[in-house]
C-alpha cells in the first residue's frame, strides 16, 4: 500500500478532526510555555513585559543619579511604600555615590545603564563591554553591590549587544510604557502619557528629571486607585508565565571602604650593636710575658700528693653563655672533685 493511500485513509477517518484540534491546542500551549515572546525573549535574556495576567506594574528610572530630582523621587517612593528599579550611569555614580547607597538601602534595585550613556550598538563590541564593566565597577565602589539587570541607553541594541549582555550575566530589561520625559515637558503630560498606556504587566520607563519627580506622586496615586500593585524588576521576572529568577540587589548596600591614606612607612629594624672584641695587650718592652692562664688555678707538677689533694678539693666556677640561644641562659661548669659537669 502506498504512503499516499495510507494518508488518504487517515484523513478520511472520523477521528482526524479531533487529532488535528488537539495537536493545534498542544502546539500553541507549548509555544507559549517555552517561548513567551510577549513577556520574555529567551534567546536574548530580555524582559519585554511582565505577566499580562497579573494586575501589576514595574516603575523603572533611567539615567542619573542627579542630586535634587533623585532625592525627590526617593522621598516619594519611601513615603508611598513603593519600590522601583534604577538604571544608573557610571560617571554619575562616581559623582554621587550616596544616592546609589540610598536607593539600595531603601529596598530599590539598581541596574546597569553603562558608564557614559553612549549607544552600545554604535561602537566596537570591545568598547561596549568596557562601558558595561566600568559602570559595574562604579556601583561596586559606591555600594559594594553587584548588578544583574541592564538597560542599553536609548534601548538601542543589536544581536551582538544582546549576546554581550548575556555573556556578562545580565538580563536586558525593555519597557512598554514610555512618557518621553527626557524632553522638556510639563509634569501633567508625563502623568497623562503613563496612565493612557499602562496595562497589566507594564514596565514603565521614566527618567531622573525634575518634571518626573513632580509627576511621580500623582502617577503612583492614580495607579493605586486603579488597583495596581508595584513590583521591582526581579519580582516581575519571578512572576512571569515562565518564571525567571534573578538575584535582587535591594538592601545589599555595604559600608563604604575607608579612604586610602598615605601608606605608613615601615620603620627600619635597628641593627644589632657590634660586639667589641678585646685584643690581647702586648707586654711592655723589656718585660717578659708570664703566659699565666686566665684562671688562677693551683700550680701542680703531678708529683706532689699535697698538691693533688689541694687540686681535687678546688672548685672552679666558669660561666659560659650559649652563643646560639637568645634566652641568655648561662651555663655553669664546675670542675668538682668528681669531675662531672652540671647545667
Amino acid at each position: 500500500m502506498s504512503v499516499g493511500l495510507i494518508l488518504k485513509k487517515v484523513w478520511q477517518s472520523r477521528w482526524t478532526p479531533v487529532v488535528v484540534v488537539v495537536a493545534l491546542i498542544g502546539g500553541v500551549y507549548l509555544a507559549r510555555k517555552v517561548a513567551p515572546k510577549e513577556t520574555f525573549e529567551l534567546d536574548a535574556d530580555m524582559l519585554v513585559r511582565g505577566n499580562p495576567n497579573l494586575h501589576e506594574v514595574c516603575l523603572t528610572f533611567d539615567d542619573g543619579p542627579h542630586p535634587g530630582s533623585m532625592d525627590s523621587i526617593l522621598d516619594t517612593l519611601r513615603a508611598k511604600d513603593v519600590k522601583a528599579t534604577f538604571f544608573v550611569v557610571g560617571k554619575e555614580v562616581d559623582l554621587h555615590p550616596g544616592l546609589v547607597r540610598r536607593m539600595l538601602a531603601e529596598g530599590n534595585e539598581v541596574g546597569n545603564h553603562t558608564y557614559s550613556h553612549k549607544r552600545l550598538n554604535t561602537m566596537p563590541i570591545a568598547s561596549a563591554k568596557q562601558e558595561i564593566l566600568a559602570c559595574a565597577a562604579s556601583v561596586k565602589r559606591a555600594s559594594g553591590a553587584s548588578m544583574d539587570l541592564l538597560r542599553p541607553p536609548g534601548m538601542e541594541y543589536d544581536k551582538e549587544v544582546l549576546q554581550l549582555n548575556r555573556s556578562l550575566g545580565y538580563v536586558t530589561v525593555h519597557w512598554n510604557v514610555v512618557a518621553a520625559d527626557y524632553l522638556d515637558i510639563p509634569p501633567s503630560l508625563i502623568v497623562k502619557r503613563v496612565l493612557d498606556q499602562v496595562k497589566d504587566g507594564s514596565v514603565i520607563l521614566l527618567h531622573d528629571a525634575p518634571a518626573t519627580a513632580k509627576a511621580l506622586p500623582t502617577i503612583i496615586d492614580s495607579l493605586k486607585a486603579r488597583g495596581y500593585t508595584f513590583d521591582t524588576t526581579t519580582q516581575m521576572l519571578a512572576r512571569l508565565p515562565r518564571p525567571v529568577y534573578v538575584a535582587s540587589n535591594a538592601y545589599s548596600v555595604k559600608p563604604p571602604a575607608p579612604p586610602v591614606t598615605e601608606t605608613a612607612k615601615t620603620k627600619p629594624v635597628p641593627k644589632a650593636p657590634k660586639v667589641a672584641t678585646t685584643k690581647p695587650v702586648p707586654p711592655a718592652p723589656g718585660i717578659r710575658s708570664t703566659n699565666r692562664p686566665a684562671v688562677d688555678a693551683p700550680a701542680w707538677d703531678g708529683k706532689s700528693k699535697g698538691h693533688t689533694e689541694h687540686h681535687e678539693k678546688t672548685t672552679l666556677g666558669l660561666i659560659c653563655p650559649r652563643p646560639h640561644e637568645d634566652s641568655g641562659e648561662l651555663l655553669t661548669l664546675k670542675a668538682a672533685s668528681s669531675g662531672g659537669v652540671s647545667r
